[in-house]
């Protein structure tokens, strides 16, 4: 497994202050050990609108200098453009797909494999049912957009900011109604969300089982993983079901931190600390009873 950084901590998309330029925010990550940076989809990292063809080779060329991959694209969804997939507006729900098929093609340009995908949020009033199937429809549409660019979308349940997927199990779902295959989706797990419904973090893990394609790390309140929870028990889940992607640090940016560095070395040294590449706190019988 490897670790990426989101770059919401060093932008300017959840909050004005400090913001760092994608250059710096690359270096930082690099110094500190980071394998990859997870790209904010927002000015003024990762915009796709603001990003010229010259721009984008421009930042291929600093990722290589400094070792670094773009582990995914993330969206910014709400806010001022209020993009939602599952709006019951037609004119949203188009803003949302001409957005999200922007940072497709951002992620093919800039060798990433893998962008985020929400499936939005009901309005009040609205029918869940309705919802559900304008989300659907948004997910067929991007992947026909997303596939032939060799690009996956990893579908993420936000049980803690909205509601029309909320766990693996919903994530499955769609990417079955939409005929989104293992070639195009795939689940995307983050551990606030699952601490926020109270659900078991290893149950998650194991019911996204081989479609499991991305997670992101976070502790309660967006604190460095190891504040509040252990999380050697996500790591061993992980390896038992053979997942060997990105671990994506999404944290810090509820609160403006001066010092945001320290929040960003405090995650890896913990990770870092737990990964136990040798195995040794899984037990035998465990790792040939998930094989059976």
């Amino acid at each position: 497994m490897k670790l990426s950084f989101n770059s919401w901590l060093y932008g300017s998309a959840f909050g004005w202050q400090p913001t760092r330029s994608l250059e710096d925010t690359i270096d930082t990550l690099a110094e500190i050990g980071y394998d990859g940076i997870e790209i904010g989809a927002a000015a003024p990292h990762g915009y796709p609108a603001f990003l010229s063809a010259d721009r984008r080779k421009q930042i291929n060329r600093h990722l290589e200098s400094r070792g670094l991959e773009v582990s995914a694209l993330c969206p910014a969804l709400g806010g001022s453009h209020g993009y939602n997939p599952a709006a019951p507006e037609q004119e949203e729900r188009d803003a949302n797909f001409s957005y999200i098929k922007d940072c497709i093609q951002l992620a093919h340009d800039l060798n990433c494999e893998n962008v985020i995908w929400l499936a939005g949020w009901t309005r009040y009033g609205q029918v869940r049912k309705e919802a559900w199937s304008y989300a659907v429809e948004a997910l067929q549409r991007c992947a026909e957009v997303a596939r032939p660019l060799g690009v996956k979308l990893v579908v993420e349940p936000t049980s803690e900011v909205s509601d029309v997927i909320e766990h693996a199990g919903d994530s499955l779902r769609l990417m079955e109604e939409a005929g989104a295959g293992p070639d195009v989706a795939t689940v995307m797990l983050d551990t606030i969300h699952v601490f926020y419904r109270g659900d078991d973090i290893r149950a998650q893990l194991r019911e996204a089982g081989d479609r499991l394609g991305y997670i992101h790390i976070s502790d309660v309140g967006r604190a460095a993983p190891g504040t509040h929870t252990d999380f050697r028990s996500v790591i061993d889940e992980a390896k038992l079901i053979d997942y060997d992607g990105w671990l994506s640090m999404e944290i810090g940016f509820p609160v403006r931190d001066p010092n945001p560095d320290g929040i960003t070395r405090k995650a890896y040294e913990y990770m870092t600390s737990i990964m136990d590449p040798e195995n040794t706190r899984i037990a035998p019988w465990r790792r040939s009873a998930v094989k059976a």
